[in-house]
């Protein structure tokens, strides 16, 4: 019954937070429910659960609905108090858990509706629900390309709730199954996303590191969205991807590293050395190298030619057999001594680096 009840909570929550974050998106910062359609909206979403409430529980009539936002607040407020302490009482009921299951897919299908409308009239990004039991609906008559440039439809089957809180076994918990298949989904976008990159279809990476983010949010996988958003020209997110990974993970040092790189190309080069120097000693770092190239690169920038040798330099003895670094500390050492600055860099170098690497 425990687990059955925490499962039903937990993607209850999961739900509620999705709508929540959209109808702040919707309402104050927008303002879309200002216009007709976001009137229509609105309004539907409030007749769905009014219908709902007044289906399941005899002490609610279906009245007029509000107009006012803050009376839909207030409205939406005490329907969401009634199914949490609803989840939370003590016993288990078959009636019970598919009442519970079909308001959160209510909760879904205007989630649907009004994400789209949000992608379609704003440039926000609305972080969608982490997938635990949900699932994406197919929809048959949209295109491949329609289906990226569009919300999925999520719901929850009620089988599957009641088969996961039945196994009493602790290895196929539904909550070890669970975060077991939510790695799998991680590892799976994850390496598609670097597919994608890889084949430089650089809009497709992005919505597969998006996917990989709704099963788990790591500093990997926000600094691997940053990596794709520089790639496709918006570096204003790639930055705040960046930021949003340091403070999920402060030793992550491909975070540190990569957002040096952004305001290096933006002509922060004072300032980029700074970040170089946080990614260097971070603790979760695979591809060392990387921020001593790049404060190498920094420093050719600034005609400190022999601070930037010492950079490369460093950076050998961690890559020795990286050839092109070898050349370029080569080249600069001739160039210094001949004591003229004609030298020749490495390319930019990023992190984390591509598979297997």
């Amino acid at each position: 019954m425990e687990t059955t009840n925490t499962l039903l909570l937990a993607e209850y929550f999961t739900a509620s937070g999705y709508l929540d974050r959209l109808l702040f998106a919707f309402t104050e910062m927008e303002r879309l429910h200002y216009g007709p359609r976001g009137k229509n909206q609105i309004q539907k979403l409030l007749n769905d659960c009014s219908i709902f409430f007044t289906k399941e529980f005899a002490e609610f009539e279906l009245v007029a609905t509000p107009t006012e936002w803050a009376q839909f607040k207030t409205q939406l407020k005490t329907y969401h108090m009634v199914i949490e302490t609803f989840v939370k009482a003590p016993f288990k009921s078959a009636k019970k858990e598919a009442m519970v299951v079909n308001y959160i897919n209510l909760i879904y299908r205007n989630c649907f509706e009004i994400h789209n409308f949000v992608m379609e009239s704003t440039n926000l990004e609305i972080q969608y629900p982490r997938l635990g039991l949900i699932q994406e609906e197919n929809i048959p008559t949209i295109t491949m390309a329609e289906e990226a440039s569009r919300a999925p439809l999520f719901f929850l089957d009620e089988k599957k709730l009641q088969n996961y809180g039945d196994d009493k076994s602790t290895k196929n918990s539904p909550l070890v199954f669970l975060e077991m298949k939510r790695e799998e989904k991680y590892e799976f976008y994850l390496h598609k996303g670097h597919y994608f990159i890889a084949q430089k279809n650089y809009e497709e990476a992005k919505t597969h590191f998006y996917r990989a983010r709704n099963y788990k949010e790591t500093a990997e996988v926000l600094t691997l969205l940053a990596w794709s958003y520089s790639l496709l020209g918006e570096k204003a997110q790639a930055k705040s991807y960046c930021l949003r990974a340091v403070q999920i993970d402060s030793q992550y040092g491909p975070a540190y590293n990569d957002f040096g790189n952004y305001i290096l190309a933006e002509g922060q080069v004072q300032e980029s050395l700074r970040w170089f120097e946080l990614a260097k000693r971070a603790h979760n770092y695979q591809n060392r190298e990387y921020p001593y190239i790049n404060a190498g690169r920094a420093y050719v920038l600034l005609k400190d030619f022999d601070q930037a040798l010492t950079e490369f330099s460093l950076a050998l003895t961690i890559a020795p057999h990286h050839h092109e670094l070898h050349e370029t500390v080569a080249k600069l050492k001739i160039s210094l001594e001949k004591t003229q600055p004609q030298y020749s860099t490495t390319t930019e170098t990023r992190g984390p680096a591509p598979l297997n690497s």
